[in-house]
């Protein structure tokens, strides 16, 4: 169960960030800003879902940080996106998002 919600926790993060690509060049389009946006939200709530259920199976000092760590990298990206700075820095950001799934869910969850 906590492995799927990963696998779909990551697939809301990599369509989040071609999303936000394509928001960049064509920001017009309030459909494309808006499914961003519900991807994102989306993204955010598996995180902390599966944060939750990870800590709450085997607590330690590790994986907390671990998770802490992903979340404050995750308001970075939100924090930055209501910025000026979104067109320079958003796609490092958006790929140490996907980074953090890969390193901090697909290695850390609890088996």
């Amino acid at each position: 169960m906590i492995a799927l919600l990963a696998s779909i926790g990551f697939m809301f993060a990599v369509v989040t960030f071609l999303a936000g690509f394509r928001m960049v060049r064509r920001a017009d389009h309030q459909a494309e800003v808006l499914m961003h946006r519900v991807n994102g939200y989306c993204t955010i709530t598996l995180y902390l879902v599966l944060a939750s259920v990870s800590v709450a199976k085997n607590f330690g000092a590790l994986y907390l940080a671990a998770w802490i760590i992903g979340f404050i990298l995750h308001m970075m990206k939100v924090a930055l996106a209501r910025t000026k700075y979104v067109m320079r820095y958003g796609s490092y950001m958006g790929a140490a998002l996907l980074i953090t799934w890969l390193i901090v869910i697909f290695t850390h969850l609890p088996s």
